[in-house]
Protein backbone atom coordinates (compact mmCIF):
# COMPACT_ATOMS: atom_id res chain seq x y z
CA UNK A 1 0.00 0.00 0.00
CA UNK A 2 2.98 2.24 1.04
CA UNK A 3 4.49 1.61 -2.86
CA UNK A 4 1.41 2.24 -4.21
CA UNK A 5 0.63 5.48 -2.90
CA UNK A 6 4.76 6.53 -3.34
CA UNK A 7 3.86 5.48 -6.46
CA UNK A 8 0.75 7.65 -7.12
CA UNK A 9 2.73 10.66 -5.31
CA UNK A 10 5.63 10.33 -7.54
CA UNK A 11 3.62 10.19 -10.60
CA UNK A 12 1.41 13.77 -9.43
CA UNK A 13 4.17 15.02 -9.11
CA UNK A 14 5.96 14.31 -12.50
CA UNK A 15 2.55 15.64 -14.15
CA UNK A 16 2.34 18.91 -12.14
CA UNK A 17 6.15 19.54 -13.32
CA UNK A 18 5.22 18.63 -16.97
CA UNK A 19 1.88 20.97 -17.13
CA UNK A 20 3.11 23.72 -15.05
CA UNK A 21 4.58 25.46 -18.30
CA UNK A 22 1.25 25.55 -19.81
CA UNK A 23 -0.36 27.92 -17.74
CA UNK A 24 1.63 30.91 -18.11
CA UNK A 25 3.44 32.40 -21.41
CA UNK A 26 7.17 31.33 -21.61
CA UNK A 27 9.73 34.10 -21.56
CA UNK A 28 11.15 35.08 -24.80
CA UNK A 29 13.86 36.98 -26.60
CA UNK A 30 13.17 38.12 -30.26
CA UNK A 31 16.22 38.20 -32.31
CA UNK A 32 15.98 41.11 -34.79
CA UNK A 33 18.78 42.39 -37.74
CA UNK A 34 19.34 45.73 -39.09
CA UNK A 35 21.59 47.50 -41.28
CA UNK A 36 20.80 50.57 -39.02
CA UNK A 37 24.17 51.40 -37.26
CA UNK A 38 24.36 50.79 -33.71
CA UNK A 39 24.91 54.75 -32.81
CA UNK A 40 21.53 55.52 -34.87
CA UNK A 41 18.44 57.58 -33.92
CA UNK A 42 16.26 53.29 -35.07
CA UNK A 43 18.60 52.06 -33.10
CA UNK A 44 18.43 54.21 -29.45
CA UNK A 45 14.54 54.65 -30.63
CA UNK A 46 13.96 50.23 -31.06
CA UNK A 47 15.69 49.58 -27.73
CA UNK A 48 13.61 52.11 -25.51
CA UNK A 49 10.63 50.20 -26.84
CA UNK A 50 11.88 46.91 -26.11
CA UNK A 51 13.13 48.20 -22.51
CA UNK A 52 9.24 49.19 -22.18
CA UNK A 53 7.96 46.25 -23.14
CA UNK A 54 10.15 43.65 -21.33
CA UNK A 55 8.37 46.31 -18.35
CA UNK A 56 5.03 46.26 -19.20
CA UNK A 57 5.11 42.34 -19.63
CA UNK A 58 6.86 41.64 -16.54
CA UNK A 59 10.12 40.48 -18.53
CA UNK A 60 8.36 38.21 -20.48
CA UNK A 61 9.57 39.85 -23.89
CA UNK A 62 12.72 40.86 -24.60
CA UNK A 63 14.33 42.00 -27.71
CA UNK A 64 17.94 41.90 -28.79
CA UNK A 65 19.22 43.47 -31.82
CA UNK A 66 22.54 43.52 -34.14
CA UNK A 67 22.95 46.71 -36.05
CA UNK A 68 25.14 47.31 -38.83
CA UNK A 69 24.76 44.58 -41.16
CA UNK A 70 26.32 41.97 -38.94
CA UNK A 71 23.87 39.34 -39.48
CA UNK A 72 24.40 39.89 -43.23
CA UNK A 73 22.37 41.03 -46.13
CA UNK A 74 18.90 40.54 -46.48
CA UNK A 75 19.11 37.38 -48.19
CA UNK A 76 20.80 35.97 -45.70
CA UNK A 77 18.44 37.51 -42.71
CA UNK A 78 16.05 36.10 -44.62
CA UNK A 79 17.29 32.32 -44.51
CA UNK A 80 17.76 32.91 -40.80
CA UNK A 81 14.38 33.76 -40.35
CA UNK A 82 13.85 30.64 -42.09
CA UNK A 83 15.62 28.32 -39.90
CA UNK A 84 15.02 30.18 -36.51
CA UNK A 85 18.28 32.13 -36.07
CA UNK A 86 16.85 35.19 -36.23
CA UNK A 87 13.31 36.03 -35.21
CA UNK A 88 13.05 39.26 -37.34
CA UNK A 89 14.49 41.93 -39.19
CA UNK A 90 14.18 46.11 -40.13
CA UNK A 91 14.30 46.39 -44.10
CA UNK A 92 13.75 48.79 -46.40
CA UNK A 93 11.58 48.73 -49.06
CA UNK A 94 13.84 47.03 -51.35
CA UNK A 95 14.09 44.12 -49.38
CA UNK A 96 10.92 43.82 -48.49
CA UNK A 97 9.95 41.99 -51.72
CA UNK A 98 11.67 38.95 -50.32
CA UNK A 99 8.98 38.44 -48.04
CA UNK A 100 6.13 39.30 -50.44
CA UNK A 101 6.55 40.06 -54.29
CA UNK A 102 4.01 43.85 -53.51
CA UNK A 103 5.46 44.74 -50.17
CA UNK A 104 8.03 47.17 -52.38
CA UNK A 105 5.22 48.41 -54.67
CA UNK A 106 5.37 52.11 -53.65
CA UNK A 107 9.19 52.13 -53.78
CA UNK A 108 9.09 51.69 -57.87
CA UNK A 109 11.33 54.10 -59.82
CA UNK A 110 9.57 57.51 -60.53
CA UNK A 111 6.22 55.88 -59.08
CA UNK A 112 5.43 59.00 -57.49
CA UNK A 113 6.54 62.98 -58.18
CA UNK A 114 5.85 64.48 -54.94
CA UNK A 115 5.68 62.96 -51.04
CA UNK A 116 1.62 64.18 -51.19
CA UNK A 117 1.57 61.68 -53.87
CA UNK A 118 2.92 59.38 -52.07
CA UNK A 119 0.93 59.64 -49.01
CA UNK A 120 -2.50 59.81 -51.23
CA UNK A 121 -1.77 56.65 -52.36
CA UNK A 122 -0.37 55.21 -49.25
CA UNK A 123 -3.44 55.88 -47.38
CA UNK A 124 -5.77 54.24 -49.71
CA UNK A 125 -3.58 51.32 -50.06
CA UNK A 126 -1.19 50.43 -47.29
CA UNK A 127 -3.65 48.34 -44.78
CA UNK A 128 -3.85 45.87 -47.97
CA UNK A 129 0.03 46.15 -48.42
CA UNK A 130 0.38 45.27 -44.79
CA UNK A 131 -2.36 42.45 -44.98
CA UNK A 132 -0.60 40.17 -47.76
CA UNK A 133 2.61 40.47 -45.66
CA UNK A 134 0.81 38.95 -42.43
CA UNK A 135 -0.51 36.67 -44.79
CA UNK A 136 2.66 35.53 -46.08
CA UNK A 137 3.39 34.69 -42.13
CA UNK A 138 5.54 38.19 -41.53
CA UNK A 139 3.84 40.54 -38.60
CA UNK A 140 4.57 44.04 -38.40
CA UNK A 141 4.03 47.42 -37.45
CA UNK A 142 3.06 49.63 -40.33
CA UNK A 143 5.91 51.27 -43.19
CA UNK A 144 7.53 54.25 -42.12
CA UNK A 145 8.92 56.92 -44.67
CA UNK A 146 12.27 57.89 -45.39
CA UNK A 147 11.38 60.29 -48.20
CA UNK A 148 12.59 59.74 -51.51
CA UNK A 149 16.05 58.63 -53.01
CA UNK A 150 18.22 60.46 -55.24
CA UNK A 151 21.14 59.70 -57.39
CA UNK A 152 24.08 60.69 -56.00
CA UNK A 153 27.48 60.42 -58.41
CA UNK A 154 31.07 61.36 -58.64
CA UNK A 155 29.91 62.76 -61.99
CA UNK A 156 28.08 65.73 -63.23
CA UNK A 157 24.47 63.60 -64.73
CA UNK A 158 22.22 65.15 -66.74
CA UNK A 159 21.42 63.48 -69.28
CA UNK A 160 21.16 59.39 -70.35
CA UNK A 161 24.21 60.09 -72.50
CA UNK A 162 25.91 60.70 -69.53
CA UNK A 163 25.17 57.05 -67.70
CA UNK A 164 26.89 55.99 -70.44
CA UNK A 165 29.82 53.34 -69.12
CA UNK A 166 28.39 54.78 -65.41
CA UNK A 167 28.78 52.05 -62.77
CA UNK A 168 25.44 52.29 -61.14
CA UNK A 169 25.11 50.46 -57.79
CA UNK A 170 21.60 48.43 -57.05
CA UNK A 171 20.98 46.14 -54.38
CA UNK A 172 20.43 42.46 -54.34
CA UNK A 173 17.08 41.16 -54.85
CA UNK A 174 15.79 44.16 -56.67
CA UNK A 175 14.38 42.88 -59.51
CA UNK A 176 12.66 45.71 -60.65
CA UNK A 177 14.94 48.27 -60.01
CA UNK A 178 17.31 46.39 -62.28
CA UNK A 179 15.08 46.33 -65.07
CA UNK A 180 13.86 50.33 -64.45
CA UNK A 181 17.90 50.96 -64.93
CA UNK A 182 18.10 48.57 -68.27
CA UNK A 183 15.37 50.26 -69.32
CA UNK A 184 17.76 53.35 -69.24
CA UNK A 185 20.51 51.69 -71.00
CA UNK A 186 22.40 51.41 -68.12
CA UNK A 187 23.98 48.01 -67.04
CA UNK A 188 23.31 48.02 -63.16
CA UNK A 189 26.15 47.19 -60.72
CA UNK A 190 24.36 44.51 -58.00
CA UNK A 191 25.94 44.78 -54.86
CA UNK A 192 24.89 44.60 -51.05
CA UNK A 193 24.19 47.15 -49.07
CA UNK A 194 27.50 46.33 -46.62
CA UNK A 195 29.58 46.77 -49.87
CA UNK A 196 28.38 49.80 -51.08
CA UNK A 197 31.59 51.65 -49.72
CA UNK A 198 33.98 49.56 -50.77
CA UNK A 199 32.61 49.78 -54.16
CA UNK A 200 32.47 53.22 -54.19
CA UNK A 201 36.03 53.37 -52.51
CA UNK A 202 37.56 51.09 -55.02
CA UNK A 203 35.78 52.78 -58.22
CA UNK A 204 33.59 49.56 -58.28
CA UNK A 205 30.99 52.06 -58.17
CA UNK A 206 30.30 55.41 -59.61
CA UNK A 207 26.66 55.97 -58.78
CA UNK A 208 24.31 55.20 -56.07
CA UNK A 209 20.38 55.81 -55.81
CA UNK A 210 20.15 56.24 -51.85
CA UNK A 211 18.30 58.87 -49.52
CA UNK A 212 20.57 61.68 -48.37
CA UNK A 213 19.69 60.44 -44.82
CA UNK A 214 21.29 57.14 -45.28
CA UNK A 215 24.13 58.55 -47.74
CA UNK A 216 25.45 60.41 -44.04
CA UNK A 217 24.34 57.56 -42.11
CA UNK A 218 26.74 54.76 -44.11
CA UNK A 219 29.09 57.94 -44.86
CA UNK A 220 28.56 57.15 -48.76
CA UNK A 221 28.75 60.71 -49.43
CA UNK A 222 32.32 61.44 -48.37
CA UNK A 223 33.33 59.55 -52.14
CA UNK A 224 30.36 61.48 -54.36
CA UNK A 225 30.41 65.05 -55.56
CA UNK A 226 26.27 65.27 -57.33
CA UNK A 227 23.09 64.91 -56.35
CA UNK A 228 20.10 65.08 -59.03
CA UNK A 229 16.79 67.25 -57.18
CA UNK A 230 15.45 64.11 -59.05
CA UNK A 231 13.01 61.95 -56.86
CA UNK A 232 14.13 58.73 -58.27
CA UNK A 233 12.25 56.17 -55.72
CA UNK A 234 9.85 56.55 -52.55
CA UNK A 235 11.67 54.83 -49.68
CA UNK A 236 10.21 52.88 -46.44
CA UNK A 237 10.90 50.62 -43.43
CA UNK A 238 9.33 47.99 -42.05
CA UNK A 239 9.80 45.91 -38.98
CA UNK A 240 8.78 42.26 -39.35
CA UNK A 241 8.93 39.18 -37.00
CA UNK A 242 7.96 36.06 -38.42
CA UNK A 243 4.35 35.33 -37.05
CA UNK A 244 5.36 31.38 -35.88
CA UNK A 245 7.69 33.16 -33.14
CA UNK A 246 4.84 35.90 -32.34
CA UNK A 247 2.34 33.93 -31.63
CA UNK A 248 4.35 31.40 -28.66
CA UNK A 249 3.60 34.96 -26.75
CA UNK A 250 0.35 35.75 -24.67
CA UNK A 251 -2.42 37.59 -26.74
CA UNK A 252 -1.77 39.82 -24.06
CA UNK A 253 2.04 40.39 -23.98
CA UNK A 254 1.32 40.74 -28.35
CA UNK A 255 -0.89 43.28 -28.11
CA UNK A 256 1.78 45.36 -25.94
CA UNK A 257 4.47 44.77 -28.45
CA UNK A 258 2.05 45.39 -31.27
CA UNK A 259 0.80 49.01 -29.38
CA UNK A 260 4.81 49.69 -28.64
CA UNK A 261 6.19 48.90 -31.89
CA UNK A 262 3.03 50.44 -33.80
CA UNK A 263 3.73 53.58 -31.96
CA UNK A 264 7.50 53.63 -32.15
CA UNK A 265 7.12 53.08 -36.59
CA UNK A 266 4.16 55.52 -36.35
CA UNK A 267 6.98 58.44 -34.88
CA UNK A 268 9.25 57.29 -38.06
CA UNK A 269 7.19 57.77 -40.60
CA UNK A 270 6.05 61.02 -39.19
CA UNK A 271 9.94 62.33 -39.04
CA UNK A 272 11.25 60.45 -41.76
CA UNK A 273 10.56 63.00 -44.34
CA UNK A 274 11.46 65.91 -42.57
CA UNK A 275 14.90 64.56 -41.27
CA UNK A 276 15.65 63.15 -44.88
CA UNK A 277 15.38 67.01 -46.19
CA UNK A 278 17.44 68.06 -43.47
CA UNK A 279 20.29 65.15 -44.63
CA UNK A 280 19.95 66.97 -48.56
CA UNK A 281 20.90 70.33 -46.76
CA UNK A 282 23.08 68.81 -44.65
CA UNK A 283 24.88 67.47 -47.97
CA UNK A 284 24.53 70.22 -49.95
CA UNK A 285 26.40 72.54 -47.18
CA UNK A 286 28.82 70.09 -47.35
CA UNK A 287 29.69 70.45 -50.90
CA UNK A 288 28.28 68.33 -52.67
CA UNK A 289 26.43 69.92 -55.73
CA UNK A 290 22.77 69.86 -56.86
CA UNK A 291 22.06 69.06 -60.62
CA UNK A 292 18.63 69.51 -62.36
CA UNK A 293 18.64 67.50 -65.71
CA UNK A 294 16.04 69.32 -68.14
CA UNK A 295 12.23 68.63 -68.20
CA UNK A 296 12.28 66.76 -71.12
CA UNK A 297 15.20 64.68 -70.32
CA UNK A 298 13.18 63.54 -67.16
CA UNK A 299 9.58 62.60 -68.47
CA UNK A 300 11.90 60.64 -70.99
CA UNK A 301 12.96 58.84 -68.32
CA UNK A 302 9.99 58.56 -66.93
CA UNK A 303 8.44 56.73 -69.75
CA UNK A 304 10.92 54.53 -70.31
CA UNK A 305 10.74 53.38 -66.52
CA UNK A 306 6.76 53.05 -66.63
CA UNK A 307 7.17 50.91 -69.41
CA UNK A 308 9.54 48.32 -67.95
CA UNK A 309 6.98 48.77 -65.03
CA UNK A 310 4.27 47.29 -66.94
CA UNK A 311 6.43 44.90 -68.36
CA UNK A 312 7.55 43.19 -65.01
CA UNK A 313 3.75 43.18 -63.56
CA UNK A 314 2.55 41.87 -66.90
CA UNK A 315 5.74 38.88 -65.95
CA UNK A 316 3.67 38.22 -62.77
CA UNK A 317 7.20 40.08 -60.69
CA UNK A 318 4.12 41.78 -58.50
CA UNK A 319 0.35 42.40 -58.56
CA UNK A 320 -0.60 44.05 -61.87
CA UNK A 321 -4.18 44.44 -60.86
CA UNK A 322 -2.67 45.88 -57.40
CA UNK A 323 -0.19 48.15 -59.70
CA UNK A 324 -3.34 49.58 -61.76
CA UNK A 325 -4.62 50.97 -58.96
CA UNK A 326 -2.09 52.76 -57.42
CA UNK A 327 -2.02 54.47 -61.37
CA UNK A 328 -5.75 54.77 -60.93
CA UNK A 329 -5.40 56.64 -57.54
CA UNK A 330 -2.40 58.89 -58.84
CA UNK A 331 -4.26 59.71 -61.65
CA UNK A 332 -7.23 60.89 -59.67
CA UNK A 333 -5.16 63.16 -57.02
CA UNK A 334 -2.81 64.39 -60.20
CA UNK A 335 -6.39 65.38 -61.76
CA UNK A 336 -7.73 66.89 -59.03
CA UNK A 337 -4.74 69.04 -58.04
CA UNK A 338 -4.79 69.90 -61.74
CA UNK A 339 -8.82 71.51 -61.43
CA UNK A 340 -7.95 73.05 -58.24
CA UNK A 341 -4.69 75.14 -59.75
CA UNK A 342 -5.36 78.68 -60.42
Amino acid sequence: MTGTRLCLYSLICVLIAALAPCGTAQAQTFKIATIAPESSSWMKDMKAGAKVIEEHTEGRVKFKFYGGGVQGNDKQVQRKMRTGQLNGGAFTSGGLNRFHPDADLFALPMLFRSIDEARFVRNALEGELRQRLEDAGYVNFGLAAAGFAYMMSEKKLTTLRDLDGQKVWIPEGDPVGFAALRALGVAPVVMPVTDVMTGLQTDLLDCVTVPPVGAIVFQWHTQLRYVSDVPLAYVYAALLIDKRAFSRMSKADQQVVREVMEGIYRKFDRNGVRENDEALQALLASGLEQVTPDAAEVEEWRRAVNASHREMAGQGVFDIALYDRVQNLLDEYRKTRAAAAP
